[in-house]
């Protein structure tokens, strides 16, 4: 409905000399969310900001939040400020400006203060609101906020955006049974009646996702070295999962020491606490004094496998390596969000040199990046490092492998290009210069090309960086020429610029040759002719990497046999990448896959060729599947490296479909019998078997929830178990249950919840989930957490193999041409297995 111009202008009259005498119109546009606009005007505007909060937690969960808050700032121009809040009209209690009470003006999730109850210089604003629930994660007896990207405004009114640091001031009053952490320490506690109140001291500048507390009921662990006191919060009750903290302070200390050598600058934050939560949506999140670490990622089982003790070494070093990336020196725009992600995983890789020193981290790195970096880089839905953001409420959707994996591997390449002193040096001068302060990715690509003019790194970040996808490389010889080309998809006519090794084999031997790819070819003479290329020889190289089928038939039958363990790795991911591209059949590349891992020694390359063996078997059907199962089988029994039996049981678990295997996972299961299995595993078993055997389903579930003895853990169980009911009309209403957004509050739940109910032994019924599974997609973008997106569809379609599946989701897509490019690429990246 359009409105005629003078009424618009009527209504503004009338609104004004109701409110205040004078009220200018907004300079920028107001719409909801935080645009880029938007966000620039108040920069130039604003500076100097105090946040003063107190919260009133209630002891029942039913209960309001109430907030009372101050909002100091200067100001240096005759704009309306805009303060954003993410809320409805009825929870603005309360707002006054500089002591003067105004009415509260809301409009598309943004109050709006106007200038003449402003003035330049200091300001104040004071509000009393009721603050909103799903960012501050409330439980029956504990809550934790988490703000990334733009959620503090759900709860509190701010300017929610990165480059508007400022200083925060928080007051708790809570139940007494409870402990509270943030930022900073506690600078006073007073005791009353039956409450808490805690007051702590005002943090160093911030943006408003790195503001955080947490308070509940939890327990402490304090560990002091070399005059520095790191505590933990928690709620496990295992001794024996308690019992790893020693080595989980071990690992927070060497990461703190490692990166105050490296960066040559103190710890920048005065405390380093952390709280480990059941259910956290993350793996860590890095909120200085009071970072949070998801439970299972740091309590191990009692028999953890090699990765799994890397992984929680990467992750608190990650969170640790923020203190400098990120917490210390923040990206100006969320669109520059990976440059804070790319050097929290890059150190962590350096880092964990340290703690594991007889680990192959060339091959590691491969494992934990490279791999990843090409789940989502292979898929149509691939999108450059660097991507494309007006708003801020869209910034959920830059999350994913390629700012999380694929950027270390530019980073890698990048301080390659430049030399490891220079590149160093260069860190060092940027976290300097923009000490608690704001920064762009050029603004470091400016700092890196004048520390060695000669690399080049303009050049180089243009096309990592700022272009989507990767290299097809071609090796080949002809007339006793080596010929190595680069082929753009895309056709951009551009050169991802690396250095690599290709490996000849002429008889017995295997003579590397370093590849230089400064442009799209290189050609190198050869003395002898090779009988076969392997590409991609020392690992170094990034794309997907194509050789005659002669060279590839080789990889295939002799893999195994390379002595060099860096080389297996890498010709195991290229069979691997082939195979994908419908290079190599199933039935080819499982018989190698097996026949390699039968002699396969090193742990971190067996994980990845058993992780490769469950994939393929997942696409195998018939006779090739069953045999593929069973040999799956013989492995998790038998296989000398304890961590490949763990993990082919695990992978026998989620994808078994043999009735005989199905029976002894039964019996296992029963009888607890399987040491090497944690309480996770033995829920996931008890989830999938309840699926296979539907007649017992319910004794299943029933057994498996008495052997449980944390409260938490059964909350987790009831919600996820109700997956399994055979019942069709009960699996319809659970879906349509989730897609309401006060049924998928946990979203780790919601997505092994959704997963059930799409398990591939429910397809073709599960398909009736596919399009109002997608329909939603947006909606859960707006109100879930950052990969969550993710997370619902890998739950959403991941189980289904069907062609009718795979043409819903090519119609949805045919038939929403408009759908939102980032949230398109989601789509693309979780449906690769089906649409490929």
């Amino acid at each position: 409905m359009r409105i005629p111009k003078f009424w618009i202008l009527f209504i503004v009259i009338v609104f004004q000399s109701v409110v205040v005498k004078a009220n200018s119109l907004p300079v920028v546009g107001i719409d909801n969310g935080i645009s880029k606009e938007l966000a620039i005007s108040r920069k130039k505007e604003l500076k100097e900001i105090h946040y003063s909060l107190f919260f009133r937690i209630p002891d029942s969960l039913k209960a309001n939040i109430c907030g009372e808050e101050s909002i100091e700032f200067y100001c240096s121009g005759t704009s309306d400020v805009i303060i954003d809040f993410k809320a409805d009209r009825s929870q603005i209690k309360k707002i006054a400006a500089n002591g003067k009470v105004i009415k509260s003006l809301l409009k598309d999730e943004h109050i709006i203060i106007p200038y003449a109850n402003l003035k330049k210089g200091k300001n104040r604003i004071d509000l009393s609101f009721i603050a909103g629930n799903k960012s501050l994660n409330r439980n029956p007896d504990y809550l934790y906020t988490l703000f990334v990207p733009e959620k503090a405004r759900t709860i509190f009114p701010c300017f929610d955006q990165p480059d508007m640091k400022a200083h925060f001031t928080l007051t708790l009053d809570i139940p007494a049974t409870w402990l509270a952490v943030s930022n900073t320490n506690i600078a006073k506690q007073v005791n009353k009646n039956s409450r808490r109140i805690f007051s702590f001291a005002t943090t160093n500048p911030l943006p408003t996702y790195l503001f955080s507390f947490a308070t509940g009921v939890f327990k402490t662990k304090t560990c002091n070295r070399n005059g520095h006191a790191v505590t933990a919060y928690y709620r496990e009750t295992d001794s024996a999962k308690v019992s790893q903290f020693d080595k989980i302070f071990d690992e927070v200390f060497l990461s703190l020491e490692w990166l105050k050598t490296y960066t040559n600058m103190p710890v920048p934050f005065p405390k380093y606490d952390f709280v480990i939560l059941p259910g956290f949506q993350f793996g860590g999140m890095e909120h200085p004094g009071a970072i949070l670490y998801n439970d299972k990622e740091m309590f191990l089982s009692q028999h953890p496998t090699p990765d799994e003790e890397l992984r929680r070494m990467e992750l608190i070093a990650h969170e640790t390596s923020h203190l400098w990336f990120g917490d210390l020196v923040t990206m100006k725009w969320f669109n520059d969000v990976w440059t804070k992600e790319v050097f929290a995983n890059y150190m962590a890789s350096k880092i964990a040199k340290e703690q594991f020193p007889l680990i192959n981290h060339k091959l590691n790195f491969l494992k934990s990046y490279q791999i990843y970096a090409l789940t989502d880089d292979r898929t149509k839905g691939t999108h450059p490092i660097q991507q494309q953001l007006n708003n801020l409420q869209d910034a959920g959707l830059l999350y994913g492998n390629i700012i999380y994996d694929k950027a270390p591997v530019m980073m890698r390449k990048l301080e390659q290009q430049m030399g490891a002193d220079s590149f160093r040096n260069g860190l060092r001068k940027y976290l300097k210069r923009y000490a608690y302060s704001n920064a762009t990715w050029d603004d470091l690509i400016d700092i890196l090309d004048n520390e060695n003019p000669k690399a080049k790194v303009k050049e180089f970040s243009d096309v990592w960086v700022k272009q989507k996808g990767m290299p097809e490389i071609t090796c080949k010889v002809v007339n006793d020429t080596l010929f190595v080309s680069q082929y753009d998809s895309y056709k951009r006519n551009i050169c991802w610029k690396q250095r690599f090794s290709i490996g000849l084999v002429s008889g017995d031997s295997i003579m590397p040759v370093e590849i230089n790819m400064q442009h799209s070819t290189v050609h190198l003479p050869l003395a002898v002719h090779p009988d076969y290329i392997i590409p991609n020889y020392d690992g170094m190289g990034y794309g997907r990497f194509i050789v005659d089928s002669t060279s590839t038939s080789y990889q295939l039958n002799h893999w195994m046999n390379f002595k060099d363990d860096l080389v297996r790795e890498s010709v195991l991911m290229n069979i691997y990448e082939n195979y994908l591209a419908h290079q190599i059949s199933s039935d080819s590349c499982m018989y190698s896959l097996l026949k390699g891992l039968d002699v396969e020694k090193n742990q971190l390359i067996a994980s990845t060729c058993s992780g490769y063996i469950a994939s393929v078997c997942f696409k195998m059907e018939g006779k090739s599947r069953q045999s593929a199962e069973k040999k799956m089988w013989e492995i998790s029994r038998n296989h000398p490296i304890v961590a490949c039996r763990q993990q082919m049981f695990r992978s026998l678990i989620r994808i078994a479909t043999d009735t005989t295997i199905v029976n002894k996972l039964y019996t296992i299961w029963k009888e607890q019998s399987n040491t090497l299995l944690n309480e996770d595993d033995y829920m996931s078993l008890s989830y999938q078997l309840a699926l296979r055997i539907p007649s017992q389903y319910k004794d299943i579930l029933n057994i498996q929830r008495n052997r449980l003895t944390s409260a938490d853990r059964k909350r987790e169980f009831d919600f996820v178990s109700r997956g399994c009911t055979p019942d069709r009309q009960e699996q319809v209403a659970i879906f349509n249950s989730l897609l309401k957004k006060e049924n998928r509050s946990i979203e780790p739940w919601t997505e092994q919840l959704l997963e059930l109910l799409n398990h591939p032994l429910r397809e073709p019924f599960s398909n009736y989930y596919i399009t109002p599974g997608l329909d939603v997609v947006q909606e859960i973008q707006r109100t879930g957490d950052i990969f969550f997106t993710k997370g619902w569809l890998v739950s959403l379609l991941s189980g289904h193999k069907s062609e009718e599946a795979r043409q819903m989701v090519l119609l949805f897509l045919q038939e929403h041409p408009s759908y939102p490019i980032a949230l398109k690429n989601k789509v693309l990246q979780a449906a690769y297995s089906l649409l490929n």
